[in-house]
This record gives structure tokens, C-alpha cells and sequence, in this order.
């Protein structure tokens, strides 16, 4: 996760993800870690989910365009993983 830096810790508010192999992916809106950690866990994974469906849904709508505007393999650079 990649928070705001709000001055005092400890930080309440993330606006991305990073992967494993530290690729990062923003969130469309930011994330505020509140109330029961139950509930915004499971909150923050549907925000998770949500961000990639949406990476998704942009990545599919650009596939039309291969070999034209690019090749595949630099079509691929512009997404995450």
C-alpha cells in the first residue's frame, strides 16, 4: 500500500498498491483506513478489485488498436500486470 503522507503517524488514507515485484497501481479516489479493521479490510480489498477491473475494462477497450497505434509488446507496457 502507498498512503498520504498526513503529517503525524500513523497514516489513515492509501492511494495506490504496489505488487510484489514493486509495480504500483493507483487508486481512482483515495482510501481512508477507518473503524473496525474487519470492516476496511474487507472494504479496501473491493477497492482493490475494483481499481483492477477497472485497469481491465481501459486495457480491453484499447485492443482494437494494436499494430496501429503500437505493437502488442509496447501495447503491454502501458498496463499493469
Amino acid at each position: 500500500m502507498k498512503f498520504v503522507e498526513e503529517g503525524a503517524r500513523p497514516y489513515r488514507t492509501a492511494c495506490g498498491m504496489y505488487a510484489k515485484d514493486g509495480e504500483y497501481v493507483p487508486f481512482a479516489s483515495t482510501f481512508t483506513c477507518t473503524g473496525a479493521v474487519e470492516n476496511y479490510l474487507c472494504d479496501l480489498e473491493t477497492k482493490m478489485q475494483q481499481t483492477l477491473k477497472g485497469v481491465i475494462i481501459q486495457a480491453n477497450s484499447s485492443t482494437d488498436d494494436w499494430n496501429v497505434d503500437k505493437p502488442r509488446e509496447l501495447w503491454l507496457d502501458d498496463y499493469c500486470a
